[in-house]
């Protein structure tokens, strides 16, 4: 059994599994968050101190059991292949992490999608997913893919979405689709301080510009999503997997979305040369 160890581990979560387990729970006893049978969730994948109170109150919401999860996270780096699964066994403090070997080799079966350890072995948006599943759902079989930024065009997401469906209702499998994603980077850290003002009218513009991508979710229009991160050059860097992934909650009967949390890290790190949105979705 080859273990993908873990990457980011002690940097964006505590490296320890007692201390990561307290960091989960605190975070949502933060948060309340009404029950949502959700097909789908958008989450944040930034260091917890960050992004926690919005990711712990879109995982809270969740109800209902799943056969399988689908994570699908941006490629940050490029590195390996455009489209790529991991069949290795996923290592967090909290334990390891199986994929579901099916769905996975179905899913690459006539597809874009392909197996690929590189894509993946420096990776952190799918990782920090993990330990928030962990202490939702326990144990639980899952399926990782990356997609790198070429791959953000209508016709690819579409692809990869229509395909996770189709594999979903072959195999029955009731599954939970998690797309990866931060939303605006603003400031001179990320080389795109374009929002001009005092900083209450910087952060309103951020949050502004957040919303209506985050309208483009919550109505289930991914082509419109991609036409307005394209259009507007818009950094939030998962566009591509919440848009693959809403294809797929659509065939799955998904209807509606629905904001759940919203913050920028901002708000605890006070630092405005580095201003990263934070948005949690349900899809249901």
């Amino acid at each position: 059994m080859k273990i993908r160890e873990p990457a980011v581990a002690g940097s964006f979560y505590p490296l320890g599994a007692s201390e990561l387990k307290k960091t989960i729970e605190k975070f949502f006893s933060l948060v309340e968050a009404k029950p949502v049978e959700a097909r789908m969730i958008v989450s944040p994948h930034a260091g917890y101190e960050y992004c926690g109170k919005t990711a712990a109150s879109v995982y809270k919401s969740v109800e209902g059991k799943f056969d399988t999860i689908v994570i699908i996270g941006p490629n940050h780096s490029g590195s390996g292949a455009g489209v790529a699964i991991s069949l290795d066994t996923w290592k967090t403090p909290l334990g390891n992490i199986r994929v579901d070997e099916e769905f996975a080799k179905a899913l690459m079966k006539g597809s874009i999608i392909t197996e690929d350890y590189k894509s993946h072995a420096k990776e952190h948006s799918i990782e920090v997913q993990l330990p928030w599943l962990q202490h939702k759902f326990g144990d639980f079989k899952f399926v990782p893919i990356s997609i790198s930024s070429d791959y953000f065009d209508a016709k690819s997401c579409k692809e990869i979405g229509t395909k996770i469906a189709e594999v979903s209702k072959k195999l029955k499998r009731n599954i939970l689709i998690v797309a990866s994603s931060d939303f605006t980077h603003h400031g001179s850290m990320y080389d795109n301080a374009i929002y001009k003002g005092t900083l209450v009218q910087v952060l309103k513009k951020i949050k502004d510009a957040d919303t209506v991508v985050a309208q483009c979710v919550t109505k289930l229009m991914p082509e419109k999503l991609i036409d307005v991160c394209d259009e507007n050059k818009c950094t939030v860097c998962g566009y591509g997997a919440i848009a693959a992934g809403m294809w797929a909650a659509k065939a799955l009967g998904a209807k509606k979305g629905e904001v759940i949390g919203y913050s920028t890290s901002y708000d605890v790190s006070k630092d405005a040369n580095a201003i990263v949105g934070y948005c949690g979705i349900a899809i249901y």
